[in-house]
């Protein structure tokens, strides 16, 4: 099993909930974070969060709640470096990566920095339609696109990451997701 694990497909196709399955209470030992969706209105989402694994700290980044968009970039300078540049954890999950924190230079040198640690890491990587629909709909600017689509060949290209497409609720990404738990977590 590589030491990078990260998820990616459509979105609600249940890659983050592989994740947090396979994890378990175990997700509280690790560094990095969860993002969450919150206040939902009509079956849809109003708000994402960044949270600590372990539910300690979540800051909202993006409210749709007065219609359009506010985007709170400060977030990932702020607690999601910090969750990032926890070293004392076995572990990172990055769920999800490829989104707006692509924006933020403090957020984008720290996680390069995780994975110059070569710690172990779990996590979901926003697929490029959903990168397209997210530049659309927040109106990105084309630096957005650029870091997305080289963090994606990033870690396509990297011998020590599995990049895995998931289908909906894809019983064998649970499964890639429990093996990592068991090589990088349980030891």
């Amino acid at each position: 099993m590589r030491r990078r694990l990260f998820l990616t497909g459509p979105m609600g196709c249940g890659k983050s909930t592989a994740i947090a399955r396979a994890l378990g209470d175990a997700a509280a030992l690790g560094g990095g974070f969860f993002t969450r969706r919150r206040a939902f209105s009509q079956g849809h989402a109003v708000s994402f969060c960044l949270d600590a694994p372990d539910g300690s700290r979540s800051e909202v980044f993006l409210d749709f709640s007065q219609g359009s968009p506010r985007q709170d970039r400060t977030v990932f300078s702020g607690l999601g470096v910090s969750l990032l540049e926890d070293t004392g954890k076995p572990f990172v999950i990055l769920d999800e990566i490829g989104g707006l924190e692509l924006l933020c230079p403090e957020f984008a040198a720290a996680l390069d920095r995780v994975f110059a640690r070569q710690v172990p890491c779990v996590g979901v990587l926003k697929a490029p339609g959903a990168a397209r629909s997210l530049a659309n709909a927040l109106g990105l600017e084309d630096a957005y696109t650029q870091a997305a689509q080289a963090l994606t060949r990033r870690l396509t290209e990297d011998p020590d990451t599995l990049v895995y497409p998931c289908g909906q609720f894809d019983e064998h990404a649970l499964e890639l997701c429990l093996r990592w738990r068991q090589e990088y977590v349980n030891g």
